[in-house]
């Protein structure tokens, strides 16, 4: 009894006396973006509201969707160009998105386009990979981009202005576009994608977009353990090559160049850059293929590839980095992929990571609903969308998931005794108190209290013995979560 009684006295809030290392880069605020496009754009009405009901009940701040090409385009499936000005947004079906626009802003959320992937037949060269993906036509991009920009640009009776948006989407696998390489193994994609990225800059500043939010990337995290992969290419590596400079940032010459189908490049035109820092089958800190990928743990990898871009003179400076698709898929529904009891505490820490980093402006989760399981015999096939929903597709809040999605905490001890509560709530709570209780043995003793700020956040460091083999309970805003804390 009496080890127990000085153990809980040890637990003492610090009071301006032993501060946690505050992050220099530690973000102010990041916003929140819901992705989900089946509910947004690919199914009816109801599912439509329930979807931004819900978001805006979640504190979402951003909803955004992906716009594909082929998907309203005319004479998609013709090998033949139509005959119509494919810059008039009258020549597109435009219902689903206007619905989607219109119901977002409806109830204060920013709709947010991802403009293409998936081209008509008549504007890709081939089927060698999903169709639309090949070689697609940067000058009939452009017509498609200003096409979308004239029709969300506020001067439509009834559809309210977007003004965030991105070009493509994960430009560096080849289900989205190709070829990656060529059959000697040279990078061929990124070459492409700055040809449409600029033809998607040249279609909205047309149409009156130039000074809204344009991101190019969408890239994903890793590529392969074979550098020559036809598949994919690793998002450091994409980026370099998307200014023809190799792997010293040196300027490729001569055959190489030529090679590439690329000279020298000048400075692109963005607003920052979009991420999916999705993590490998070993979790948050699992093995990369490559130091030229970077997940979630290893954002500090993109940043310095940014950084000596902008030195460069290719990018501007302290260029925003924009997590816009992420999540984690859950066992059960899918018996592939992570188990869902450890989901919530990766959901914790990728928040907490990503907050730490100045140069990231938003937080996504992709997406709200676990897709329908596939008709197959074949577990693979079965299985093979995406089950990273903060709710089984039945609808059921996934146990510990949707909370931790609410309200994300992450406590570390990142020095002897000194520990840090991170979290945030959803939808933001200013001015809500924050209770931290630590255990010894069955009970909780209240050890700190603090408030969430104005923008949804709360951050806290106390000294705790032992904090490693202690329960926490945080409490705010009528929420609770019990952690134990992890040494980083």
């Amino acid at each position: 009894m009496r080890k127990r009684v000085l153990a809980l006295a040890a637990v003492a809030l610090l009071a301006g006396g032993v501060a946690a290392p505050t992050p220099a880069a530690a973000a102010g605020r990041q916003l929140t973006i819901l992705q989900d496009d089946f509910l947004a754009v690919h199914s009816n009405d109801a599912y439509r509201v329930r979807l931004l009901d819900e978001a805006r009940a979640l504190g979402v701040d951003v909803v955004k969707v992906q716009l594909l090409w082929r998907e309203v385009a005319p004479a998609a499936n013709s090998s033949r160009k139509p005959r119509v000005d494919l810059r008039n947004p009258a020549n597109y079906n435009f219902a689903r998105f206007d619905a989607f626009v219109r119901d977002a802003v409806a109830r204060g959320l920013r709709p947010y386009i991802a403009i293409g992937g998936q081209a008509p037949r008549w504007a890709a060269k081939g089927t060698k990979a999903q169709p639309g993906s090949w070689r697609p036509d940067p000058s009939a991009y452009r017509d498609f981009v200003y096409a979308v920009g004239r029709r969300y640009s506020g001067a439509y009776p009834g559809i309210p202005r977007v003004t965030v948006w991105s070009a493509w989407n994960e430009p560096n696998l080849r289900s989205w576009l190709g070829p990656q390489r060529s059959s000697s193994g040279v990078p061929l994609a990124p070459t492409i994608y700055r040809r449409l990225y600029s033809a998607f800059v040249a279609g909205l500043e047309a149409s009156g977009h130039g000074r809204d939010t344009l991101l190019f990337g969408e890239l994903v995290p890793f590529g392969s353990s074979s550098r020559r992969s036809p598949t994919r290419i690793s998002p450091l590596e994409f980026l370099r090559e998307m200014f023809c400079l190799d792997s010293r940032y040196r300027q490729y010459r001569g055959r190489a160049a030529k090679a590439r189908g690329c000279g020298r490049v000048g400075r692109l035109k963005t607003s920052g850059i979009a991420y999916h820092p999705y993590v490998p089958r070993g979790g948050i800190y699992g093995r990369l293929p490559s130091r030229d990928d970077a997940a979630i743990a290893q954002l500090s990898r993109l940043v310095r590839t940014l950084d000596e871009l902008a030195r460069r003179g290719k990018l501007p400076k302290r260029l925003p980095i924009w997590i816009t698709e992420f999540g984690f898929q859950t066992n059960p529904p899918d018996p592939y992929q992570f188990p869902i009891a450890r989901v919530p505490g990766y959901m914790d820490e990728s928040e907490w990571l990503a907050f730490r980093n100045s140069r990231v402006v938003s937080y996504s989760q992709y997406v709200l609903l676990d897709e329908a399981p596939r008709a197959s015999r074949s577990r693979v096939v079965r299985w093979s969308g995406f089950q990273q929903g903060l709710r089984f597709h039945d609808g059921r809040e996934k146990p510990g998931v949707y909370l931790a999605f609410r309200f994300p905490v992450f406590v570390r001890e990142y020095a002897r005794g000194k520990v840090e509560v991170f979290g945030r709530t959803r939808p933001q709570r200013p001015g809500a108190v924050v209770e931290i209780a630590v255990s010894s043995g069955r009970s909780y003793r209240v050890a700190a209290r603090t408030r969430v700020n104005r923008y949804g956040y709360f951050r806290k460091t106390l000294r705790v013995t032992n904090a490693t083999k202690r329960n926490f309970r945080i409490r705010a805003a009528g929420l609770t979560r019990y952690k134990r804390a992890v040494r980083r």
